[in-house]
C-alpha cells in the first residue's frame, strides 16, 4: 500500500445488508482517491477489510492465503458468500403499489413515487406514467385535473412538468 495512505470513511459492512450495495459504496470511495495505477487493485483487495465488521470480517480473514487476484474476484466471491441478504431488484411493476395516502399533498406523493421510479434500472418516463396515475386518489382533484391536462398535452411534456411541479 501506499505511504501514508488513509482509507476512506465508509460505514463497515456486518453482513445484515447487500453485499453489492457495500461492494459499490466501497469502490466509489477507493475510485475518488489518488492512487498509482500499479498499487490500486492491490490496494483496492487489502484494503477492503478494513471495511468489514463481524461475520464479513471473519469471511474476509478465513480466506485462502493468495486465492484472490482481482478486486473484481474478491467482490465477485464477496457477493456471492453474502447473496441471502441482497436486496430484490425493483422493477416497474412495484410503482403500482406506491399510492397516494388520502391527506398526502400531491408534492408529497410525486416525491415518494420519484424515489421509487429512480431505484428502478432503465425505468422509462412512458413506463412509469401509468402506474403513476393509477396511484392518484381517484377522487382527488389533481386526478381530475390531471386527466384533463394529459388529454390536451403530450404525456412526456406533461410528466417532466408534474415531476418539477
Amino acid at each position: 500500500m501506499p505511504i501514508k495512505f488513509s482509507f476512506p470513511c465508509i460505514k463497515a459492512y456486518d453482513s445484515t445488508t447487500d453485499p453489492g450495495d457495500h461492494v459499490a459504496q466501497y469502490r466509489q470511495r477507493m475510485l475518488a482517491v489518488a492512487l498509482p495505477k500499479e498499487s490500486r487493485e492491490a490496494t483496492m483487495c487489502k484494503g477492503f477489510g478494513s471495511s468489514l465488521t463481524g461475520p464479513a470480517m471473519q469471511w474476509y480473514i478465513n480466506l485462502p492465503s493468495k486465492s484472490i487476484t482481482s478486486f473484481a474476484i474478491l467482490s465477485d466471491k464477496f457477493v456471492e458468500q453474502f447473496a441471502s441478504n441482497r436486496g430484490l431488484e425493483k422493477t416497474s411493476a412495484s410503482l403500482y403499489e406506491i399510492l397516494q395516502h388520502r391527506a398526502e399533498p400531491l408534492r408529497g406523493y410525486i416525491a415518494r413515487f420519484n424515489q421509487e421510479k429512480v431505484a428502478i434500472p432503465e425505468c422509462s418516463i412512458p413506463t412509469a406514467i401509468s402506474p403513476f396515475m393509477r396511484g392518484l386518489l381517484p377522487d382527488g382533484d389533481p386526478y381530475k385535473e390531471l386527466t384533463k391536462y394529459l388529454c390536451k398535452t403530450p404525456w412526456k411534456t406533461s410528466y417532466l412538468e408534474l415531476g418539477r411541479g
